[in-house]
């Protein structure tokens, strides 16, 4: 018989006591909604937000009736977006923003909802990088921001336009390059009244310089310099409570998805 041993015989031991690395997590994949199934029915995330926060007064017995609506609709090159909000009768819950890369067949979430914010124009200079602008709204809107892409909206990254929370709604914005561009907040409803601010980049839209104030619209922001995309749309069928999206084919529109108007209903986690 073969003696083994002693030392390796212990280091055999130890071995089978020593724990065993952890396998490297797989993230799991982003929600998947097909449209071939029909309408699509996005789901209310409204139990993770804090409701009293927001104004709402929802429950079990009594909850809200919940919508979604899409502000902005764009084609870039075989990818579509879509950007909006779900919001109560009262109240805006959280910003949406879906992306298609297949002709709408599938659509998935390219940014992490936002609480109690609305996202509303787009624009793509080229074939990979845009532009999204959106607000808070929390009684006034307030605290502006814009989302940057540079892959054609499969990532966006969030520029706050202010360091901290105040009044003010982005009227208007363009870009003329991938690099220069400008934004106007409209400053009304803060109690300054006839209050614009013109903000102009030289990096994309990451940084912001404060570049005129004034009682009107500043020349330099006149709207009509951004062109908006004229191969997609969103078409509202109220009778049938549905968000109908259409690529334009020759002089024709061509369905490629649907999405249900009204979604669940909000009310407090169980």
């Amino acid at each position: 018989m073969r003696v083994v041993p002693l030392f390796f015989y212990l280091w055999l031991m130890a071995q089978a006591q020593a724990p065993q690395p952890l396998a490297t997590p797989v993230p799991e994949p982003p929600n998947v909604y097909a449209s071939a199934a029909g309408p699509i029915l996005l789901p209310n995330l409204c139990a993770e937000l804090d409701m009293t926060a927001l104004g709402l007064t929802c429950s079990e017995a009594e909850p809200c009736p919940t919508y979604l609506e899409f502000s902005s609709v764009e084609s870039v090159g075989t990818v579509l977006l879509l950007a909006g909000n779900l919001h109560t009768t009262a109240s805006t819950l959280q910003s949406i923003l879906l992306i298609s890369e297949d002709g709408g067949s599938t659509w998935r979430e390219a940014h992490s909802r936002l609480k109690a914010s609305a996202l509303e124009s787009m624009q793509f200079i080229d074939f990979s990088t845009g532009w999204l602008i959106g607000q808070t709204s929390i009684g006034l809107p307030r605290d502006p921001f814009i989302l940057l892409t540079t892959d054609a909206g499969r990532n966006w990254r969030k520029v706050d336009l202010f360091a901290e929370t105040r009044v003010g709604v982005i009227e208007d914005f363009a870009f003329q390059t991938a690099k220069r561009g400008w934004i106007l907040v409209d400053n009304r409803g803060s109690g300054e009244a006839g209050k614009y601010e013109l903000y102009e980049t030289q990096s994309g839209g990451t940084s912001w310089e404060l570049r005129e104030i004034s009682g009107r619209i500043p020349k330099t922001a006149q709207p009509g310099q951004r062109t908006p995309t004229n191969t997609s749309r969103v078409r509202v069928d109220e009778k049938k409570g549905l968000l109908r999206i259409e690529t334009r084919n020759g002089n024709a529109w061509r369905e490629v998805s649907t999405f249900k108007l009204k979604i669940e209903d909000c009310k407090p986690s169980q």
